[in-house]
């Protein structure tokens, strides 16, 4: 089947949306590291309960702590968030800045006490979305795709056996589960609320 020329076109502005924010994302972390040394998360993560921490509810996505905490976070962020694309451009976008704001918001009221970064809460968050809006939009593969992620990566929502640094320095060597657990409940409340106010 071929694709018709409106179907390239949307498919280009899929493509331009998650690459424009990746390369964002990548372009900060080098600035980060290259000209000041990891400065950007000590300024700007996400501190619990810290009213500067408030701050890293905007910011605390596009900082991460090493090459390999982005590069996994690159691969889970292009695969779920194009498959929340397809569910409509400007739907992303309310997705994936409701997911921010709520999670972001969960994680400083709940986290423990040190610095948060990452985007693997959006991630998440795209999970529990996903999750959600299959069952309330009649999606299986929506749904079957956010199972399977689930059965792959579902552990590190309450963080078992998982003991890998994604903290700031100082702090508990382990990963901010609360970043993914808010992330994910935060998903979940966005497309409840959606399928709420499409049926309404």
């Amino acid at each position: 089947m071929s694709l018709s020329a409106e179907d390239i076109v949307l498919i280009r502005a899929q493509a331009r949306v998650l690459l424009s924010l990746t390369a964002i994302t990548w372009i900060i972390h080098f600035i980060n590291w290259g000209l000041f040394r990891g400065w950007l998360i000590w300024a700007f993560a996400l501190r619990p309960r810290n009213l500067w921490g408030l701050v890293g509810i905007f910011t605390f996505p596009f900082l991460h702590l090493s090459n390999r905490h982005l590069t996994g976070n690159t691969g889970a962020f292009l695969l779920l968030g194009w498959f929340v694309l397809l569910q409509g451009i400007h739907l992303f976008y309310v997705v994936t800045i409701g997911i921010a704001l709520l999670g972001g918001l969960g994680t400083w009221l709940m986290a423990r006490p040190n610095g948060v970064v990452g985007a693997s809460g959006v991630i998440y968050g795209y999970m529990g979305f996903l999750l959600i809006y299959g069952i309330t939009a009649g999606s299986a593969l929506a749904m079957i795709l956010a199972l399977i992620w689930l059965y792959r990566d579902g552990w590190r929502i309450t963080g078992d056996k998982y003991n890998a640094s994604q903290i700031l320095p100082g702090g508990n060597p382990r990963m901010s589960w609360e970043g993914h657990f808010c992330g994910f409940i935060a998903g979940a409340l966005v497309a409840f609320l959606l399928s709420e106010w499409r049926f309404n």
